[in-house]
């Protein structure tokens, strides 16, 4: 008999399968405790927090600039390449 060993597997999964298992909403909750813990914010004026928005904002449109440089950056390289590798081939562009 050539298949002892998916039997034997077949079996010890079986065997597992039987034994009493405890539910995860039986067991008594150990961590829970760890996470009760209660955050604290620190509370903004009305004039920090008009500040605080303006400066994410202010940051944005840079990031927003700067991304849109390096993009047209990019294109106008890749459009040189392209360009200069039709030229050197001999083909015509168009």
């Amino acid at each position: 008999m050539g298949f002892g060993g998916s039997v034997s597997a077949m079996l010890a999964s079986l065997r597992q399968n039987k034994r009493e298992r405890v539910s995860r909403f039986e067991k008594p909750n150990t961590h829970r405790s760890k996470t009760n813990i209660s955050l604290k914010f620190k509370k903004l004026s009305e004039k920090e927090l008009v500040k605080a928005k303006a400066e994410i904002k202010r940051k944005s449109e840079n990031h927003k600039r700067k991304t849109m440089l390096y993009t047209l950056i990019a294109l106008i390289i890749l459009a040189v390449l392209v360009y200069w590798l039709f030229l050197d081939s001999g083909r015509p562009l168009i």
